[in-house]
């Protein structure tokens, strides 16, 4: 069970800093917001695994479920993006 964990939280870990998709082209998620996002990430939107695409549009979609943490970190974030 441990090494199922570790390996999904790696595989998460690749593909929140992996290149971002062509939707959100100037978007890359930094240390922080992978750090506070983790989690919410994993419970809103593991089956998309390992789609960055999927994972950054579903993270979108459903940040109102996410935590307070992670919504004003992935906005402030997606705000600077957009601006470049």
């Amino acid at each position: 069970m441990t090494n199922l964990r570790r390996g999904i939280f790696a595989a998460l870990a690749l593909v929140l800093s992996g290149l971002p998709s062509a939707a959100f082209a100037e978007f890359k998620p930094s240390a922080e917001l992978r750090s506070v996002c983790m989690s919410d990430a994993f419970k809103l939107c593991g089956e998309h695994l390992p789609n960055m695409d999927r994972i950054l549009t579903c993270m979108q979609a459903k940040k109102s479920e996410a935590s307070p943490r992670c919504r004003a970190q992935f906005d402030a974030e997606s705000r600077t993006a957009a601006k470049k």
